[in-house]
């Protein structure tokens, strides 16, 4: 399961985690300033001044930042130090393809394990009950919190394939976290709150009914829906850019 979003409050400060290096808690913090809007897009972040910001040593700062770079989420520029990048197009949709792919392998393998009785009908409560957060009080719900409720559906049903390998592949793509990134600032993801609602219960209808072919299309409509939301979220937020 997904681990829930930081506090507002808790959102540029250095709370470690059970189990965590400073290293990793330097990682997880700046990511979550990038993603949830505590830098601006395209900022320059001086590793100086963020060591002091946190009252710690240069190196585990710069090995955070070299490793949010290889991630993509910041550019390293010679001489020019660290910069906020922008997802480009061309990786939104590479990734969405890639999560068609993964959520459908594992809805069918969940289906089989319905049908070979390794999962109850009750295993699917977890979906509906998330979904049932996600719907609780929708015009009043933060962005922040979408994001967590979102993201934990989607892993929920994963984690319902029964398969570690699918499940620690679909974590490595971080589904919820670039969509936090592209949606940063920006409204648009209310306007689709009743869609994403109708989408999730087919999804869980065809899980429920164990039709394969019900289920490859709920999820295709689903994600078909969701990059075209995520591109124009993209374009929004940097308008010249084109999927090439």
């Amino acid at each position: 399961m997904t681990s829930a979003l930081p506090d507002p409050a808790e959102l540029g400060q250095l709370v470690g985690k059970p189990g965590e290096t400073l290293q990793e808690t330097l990682h997880r913090t700046l990511l979550e300033m990038i993603l949830f809007g505590y830098f601006e897009r395209g900022a320059r972040l001086y590793p100086q001044e963020l060591s002091l910001k946190f009252g710690v040593s240069l190196t585990p700062v710069r090995e955070a930042l070299m490793r949010l770079a290889t991630e993509g989420y910041i550019e390293a520029i010679p001489r020019r130090g660290f910069h906020i990048r922008t997802p480009t197009p061309k990786q939104v949709a590479d990734l969405w393809q890639v999560r068609f792919g993964l959520e459908v392998m594992a809805g069918e393998l969940a289906i089989g394990r319905l049908a070979a009785g390794e999962l109850t009908p009750k295993s699917l409560g977890v979906l509906e009950t998330i979904q049932g957060k996600l719907e609780a009080a929708p015009r009043r719900m933060s962005h922040r919190l979408h994001v967590d409720l979102n993201g934990r559906f989607h892993h929920s049903l994963v984690e319902l394939s029964g398969n570690d390998l699918l499940i620690s592949l679909y974590r490595s793509i971080q589904m919820q976290l670039l969509g936090a990134w592209i949606q940063r600032g920006l409204n648009s993801w209310r306007d689709r709150l009743e869609s994403e609602g109708v989408e999730h219960h087919a999804i869980i209808a065809a899980l429920r009914a164990r039709d394969v072919e019900q289920y490859r299309a709920a999820t295709r409509k689903h994600i078909d829906r969701s990059l075209q939301g995520a591109l124009n979220d993209l374009s929004a937020q940097e308008p010249d850019m084109t999927l090439e």
